[in-house]
């Protein structure tokens, strides 16, 4: 990531740190270790797939934020927002608020520069 302001690579590098804990976590709860209480089968091998799924999709988002596609832009924004939603509609604890910043900071330097990713021909300095 090379020649790209200093905050667009901070938010980049930010949304694959989002995808590496989504990554652990779906290992976790595939090996019995996370969660509080054991869970059924069936559930923990859908928690596990939507974990890999975010961590998928966030991937995916890096690589074509990068490439400064309006449509990932506005699909960055709806997936980030939409974990930091989801982080908080259960109880919460530490890996709640891991989860709900690795999502509002990288959101928030997606926000600030939007040109850069709307406006492939406009290039910011710094």
């Amino acid at each position: 990531m090379k020649n790209l302001p200093r905050s667009v690579s901070l938010a980049l590098w930010l949304i694959l740190l989002n995808a590496a804990f989504w990554f652990i976590y779906a290992v976790l709860v595939a090996s019995g270790v996370a969660g509080v209480f054991p869970l059924e089968n069936v559930v923990k091998w859908v928690m596990v797939g939507l974990a890999l799924g975010c961590a998928v999709a966030l991937i995916s988002a890096t690589f074509f934020l990068l490439r400064r596609s309006r449509l990932a832009f506005y699909a960055a924004v709806v997936l980030l927002a939409l974990i930091a939603v989801l982080s908080v509609t259960d109880d919460f604890g530490l890996p709640d608020l891991v989860s709900l910043l690795l999502s509002l900071i990288p959101l928030g330097l997606l926000f600030k520069d939007r040109t850069w990713y709307l406006q492939p021909g406009a290039m910011l300095t710094k």
